[in-house]
């Protein structure tokens, strides 16, 4: 009998958290699972499951009215901080056990409401053992278990990826992408870095993604007439530009994992990333890419001109990255949940028999 989920997300976004749980629920159709998402109405989590087709409950606030609408799952999985509320009331009401996937580094609120949240929770699980040493201090005596997110397989548009090669043909690609959110994303960084190597006429840096701080960052482009600088925006294809790029920058000053690295790592990108959070678990100790200090344009500026310079060191990331991808495969993840999910579900739980002496 399959094990009925429950995917909560109420985020209003479609950043690399409600990725990963398209991603988990994606992969574990070949399990055997039946599975919801609930997602906040209107957002862009529901527009993209849709589209995706996978079946979906949308609720608005106050999202609490609709914790009737879980009873019939066997388990329920939170995959943000908020949800965890949601779930923790549909677990008190009906006694379903919930589990929470955790894909921030920051501690949780230290209230009495979200630590007895944490705690009755059936599992804690962190993407990465940054996180996994958080939420251990934080909440000691719990169950946990690492599990990383997903390698994404991203489609290419082959007609495009010729086009933007065609478009920027004799240039040296160096790309990033993520929400522009300076604080955590560190799109300044790389702003500092390109003033430094304006000088390299054919190298460009070019930045996707939108967010809270695009104005600002465009504003220092200006400020330092920055002419080596793209700003592409938000783009859905962002395979074909990953195939576009010739490295691949990820400086953030915080990260939970870094699941932009395997898409990288996908389209055979060497890596040059921050040596904080969850990233050493992707990249190792300059094993799998090259860690820099998130806070210095030079030593930044020097990991690309190493990588510019020299193809011979870019082939070698390349092949490494490329390897590494496979430990955070689709089918390894999903297997990892799918065993924790039968070993709290209800229906593997041992049977009481009664006896006759």
């Amino acid at each position: 009998m399959s094990i009925k989920i429950a995917h909560i997300n109420l985020a209003k976004g479609l950043r690399g958290g409600e990725n990963q749980t398209l991603a988990i629920i994606q992969g574990l159709k070949n399990f055997e699972v039946e599975q919801t998402l609930i997602c906040r109405k209107n957002s862009l989590l529901e527009q993209q499951s849709i589209k995706l087709n996978i079946s979906v409950i949308s609720i608005h606030k106050p999202f609490l009215l609709n914790v009737a609408k879980l009873k019939a799952f066997d388990l329920v999985h939170v995959h943000e901080g908020r949800s965890i509320y949601f779930a923790l009331v549909v677990h008190l009401l009906f006694q379903k056990s919930y589990l929470v996937t955790r894909r921030v580094l920051n501690k949780p609120r230290e209230k009495w409401l979200t630590k007895f949240a944490y705690k009755k929770s059936a599992q804690i699980v962190s993407i990465s053992q940054k996180i996994d040493i958080v939420m251990r201090k934080f909440c000691p005596n719990q169950k946990f278990k690492i599990i990383p997110d997903i390698a994404r397989n991203l489609e290419l548009n082959l007609q495009e990826v010729t086009n933007l090669k065609t478009q920027f043909e004799g240039k040296f690609v160096v790309g990033h992408v993520g929400a522009l959110d300076d604080e955590i994303k560190n799109q300044s960084l790389i702003l500092k870095t390109a003033n430094q190597l304006r000088k390299h006429e054919n190298l460009i840096f070019m930045l996707l993604g939108v967010g809270k701080d695009e104005a600002k960052l465009k504003n220092l482009a200006i400020e330092l007439n920055l002419t080596n600088v793209i700003f592409e925006g938000f783009k859905e294809n962002i395979a074909d530009y990953f195939a576009l790029f010739d490295i691949f920058l990820y400086p953030s000053k915080e990260e939970g994992l870094g699941s932009a690295i395997l898409e990288a790592f996908q389209f055979q990108k060497p890596v040059i990333a921050a040596n904080v959070g969850g990233i050493p678990d992707i990249l190792g100790d300059n094993e799998y890419g090259l860690l820099v200090n998130p806070f210095d344009d030079f030593e930044l500026g020097a990991a690309i001109l190493k990588f510019y310079q020299d193809e011979s060191l870019r082939n070698h990331y390349t092949k490494m990255g490329f390897n590494r991808k496979d430990a955070f495969s689709s089918d390894k993840i999903c297997d990892d949940y799918f065993q924790l999910y039968q070993s709290l579900s209800p229906l593997n739980a041992p049977k009481h028999i009664n006896t006759i002496s």
